[in-house]
């Protein structure tokens, strides 16, 4: 066990209102129900735009069960068309991770992968019909494009059988029609087609990499007959993480790659990559799902881009960046001197946006509501820590309700992303301000292996995970309670998926905690190693080691076989149908805690898998991991 000597110092916790009524912070009444929290988080993503500039996007609706709909403006201004009907969800697994799931066709017609059967259907809106164009059992689909040179649609499948999982390029027309376009990789990706369709290129790579540290980038002629030919391919000469190919209206070809330490935009010229515009930062998100965009190219010739930086992102022009109300910006489509795309901000929800770019007036299509009046916003404090050689980030967000006010200190929740080759950022999140509303500071940290702060920061965590981001929490942890009027008595950490594995680590290294929570957290990576899936089958091999000649690393560092160092109360959620984390590595991790005698709690969502979409669900969990830490508080006081 590794003592932080600044958490165990007595303090005392406590808010007045101002009604004069005492009221210990932690414990503060709120009007934000967890039923508002969730259903207020309603995604979007998969923009595009049609020949008119029309927009669309896909939604996911966690108060409809879950379901992803294509939404599209409609013909009087302000209003929305929903083009999915009920019994339909347009979402891929393929890679478990899904991606872009639909594509436009024309303006009259699109294609989409739907969630129940992973198959290929038709969409034509003037006739009100949807179809089936696959009809496999055992393959998936993800991000179709159309080729209306060929009258074809070009798609990653991906085939599982008894003997595994197979992926490859293949081509499909409209009447079910099935050719292989490419299938010497593990795994395909970003499928883009110029605009006169006779250029194709993609991505591609293959065990034991991910699509963040080494990949390839393929272009190739497209004959009439449809036929690749004059294949080229990049990546061979150095790891380089190849990303998000797109051609401009002349026919030149574009992608990201970090080679240089960051993820910066390139043109592939006959002779090799040419730098396009460079800087210090990211332009581009880690590709866990398919498809996404950060950049495009209006009908003038201009350059439309992203850049992530730790204080915002900006959205630019021709590398300039726009003035908005705006500082997260992800799923480009540009059309003519239109673009829409997903932006964030600190204070309103998430909102799909649409800019003229001749004026540069932005225009809200959907979302941006303020569920909160100002001073009731917790808004995100930039956060730096740690030697200058082991800088690291996160986001602070201190409590926030305009019926309180927090005279000394407070309680603090450590969230941890999942990934763990993921980010967070700086937007509003009502799952963040539920917590911040009650009395409790949030601190969501980004750290070392995180994504958006380049390649080193990324790769810091190779061979490292499960001890690197417990170092990091360490630090934040000292100096939050020395600097933030943090409450070292009450300090809380969570985490989702792989950030559920790092709180339970932190929690078994650490003695600060006063209680945790795991969210379908691995509990076991050598059991997960064993059984997880194709995407991320040798993973593990880069996170922590080889699982034979480095198993003393997975039986150190695995949660399951040290319930006896951690000695906080945890609560766990699982679902059932998880096909990433499997329900048994929680199950194990509850018996061996409650072997030890430990205080545990778990939950089990038998309508569930990796994540969860169902808003009853979500708020269950909200709700019972909140009265599972306020009776982990010390000092209680009976509200």
């Amino acid at each position: 066990m590794h003592l932080i000597s600044s958490c165990i110092a007595t303090s005392v916790t406590h808010a007045f209102s101002r009604k004069g009524r005492e009221m210990q912070a932690g414990f503060w009444p709120s009007d934000l129900t967890a039923e508002q929290a969730v259903a207020a988080s309603t995604e979007y993503g998969q923009t595009a735009l049609d020949s008119a500039g029309r927009a669309y996007w896909v939604e996911f609706r966690p108060h409809e069960h879950g379901r992803n709909c294509i939404c599209r403006e409609g013909a009087h201004k302000g209003t929305i068309e929903t083009l999915t009907p009920e019994g339909y969800s347009v979402r891929s697994r393929v890679y478990e991770y899904g991606g872009t799931s639909w594509s436009l066709l024309d303006d009259d017609r699109l294609v989409f992968v739907n969630a129940a059967d992973q198959q290929l259907y038709l969409q034509q809106f003037s006739t009100g019909t949807i179809r089936a164009v696959t009809h496999s059992k055992s393959a998936r689909y993800l991000e179709p494009i159309w080729d209306v040179r060929c009258q074809r649609i070009v798609v990653v499948e991906e085939h599982h059988a008894s003997a595994g999982v197979d992926n490859r390029l293949v081509s499909i027309s409209l009447d079910g029609e099935r050719e292989i376009l490419h299938e010497q990789h593990d795994f395909y990706a970003y499928p883009t087609l110029s605009p006169c369709c006779g250029q194709l290129a993609f991505i591609a790579w293959d065990h034991p990499h991910q699509p963040w540290t080494a990949t390839y980038a393929y272009r190739a002629k497209v004959l009439p007959t449809g036929d690749l030919s004059a294949l080229a391919r990049i990546g061979d000469q150095l790891p380089e993480a190849l990303s998000q190919p797109q051609f401009d209206a002349a026919g030149q070809l574009y992608l990201m790659t970090d080679r240089e330490g960051w993820w910066n935009l390139y043109r592939w010229e006959t002779d090799g990559l040419t730098p396009i515009l460079i800087d210090h930062c990211d332009m581009i998100m880690a590709p866990w799902q398919a498809g996404l965009r950060h950049y495009g190219f209006s009908g003038e010739g201009s350059l439309c881009s992203v850049k992530l930086h730790h204080q915002g992102s900006e959205l630019c022009i021709d590398g300039q960046a726009l003035s908005t109300a705006f500082n997260h910006f992800r799923s480009l489509a540009v059309q003519g001197n239109r673009l829409i795309c997903v932006a964030g901000s600190t204070e309103r929800l998430t909102a799909v946006i649409a800019i003229d770019l001749t004026h540069a007036k932005v225009t809200v299509l959907r979302g941006n509501e303020q569920s909160l009046a100002r001073d009731d916003c917790a808004l995100p404090q930039p956060f730096e820590f740690g030697a200058d050689q082991h800088r690291c980030y996160g986001y602070l967000y201190q409590p926030a309700n305009q019926q309180f006010s927090v005279v000394e200190q407070r309680p603090l929740v450590i969230f941890l992303h999942g990934g763990p080759t993921a980010a967070t950022y700086p937007v509003f999140n009502l799952k963040i301000q539920f917590w911040t509303q009650r009395g409790f500071a949030v601190l969501d940290l980004n750290y070392r292996g995180s994504a958006n702060y380049g390649r080193n920061y990324r790769a810091a965590l190779q061979h490292q995970w499960g001890e690197l981001e417990v170092a990091d929490i360490r630090q934040a942890v000292v100096e939050l309670v020395d600097h933030a009027k943090i409450d070292p008595q009450g300090i809380f950490i969570r985490g989702n998926s792989s950030g559920g594995y790092s709180a339970l680590n932190a929690m078994r290294k650490l003695n600060c905690f006063a209680g945790g929570a795991s969210l379908y957290g691995v509990t076991d990576p050598l059991l997960l190693n064993a059984a997880t899936h194709k995407f991320e089958s040798h993973y593990l091999s880069w996170l922590i080691g080889d699982p034979v000649h480095d198993a003393h690393r997975y039986q150190e560092r695995a949660p399951v076989h040290a319930a006896d160092q951690i000695q906080c109360p945890v609560i766990f959620f699982q679902g059932e149908q998880d096909a990433v984390v499997l329900a048994s590595q929680t199950r194990a991790m509850v018996a061996s805690l409650k072997a030890q005698g430990k205080r545990v709690e778990a939950h089990y969502f038998e309508d569930e898998a990796h994540g969860f979409r169902q808003a009853k669900n979500a708020a269950w969990v909200l709700e019972q991991e909140l009265a599972f830490y306020r009776r982990s508080l010390h000092n209680q006081v009976d509200i």
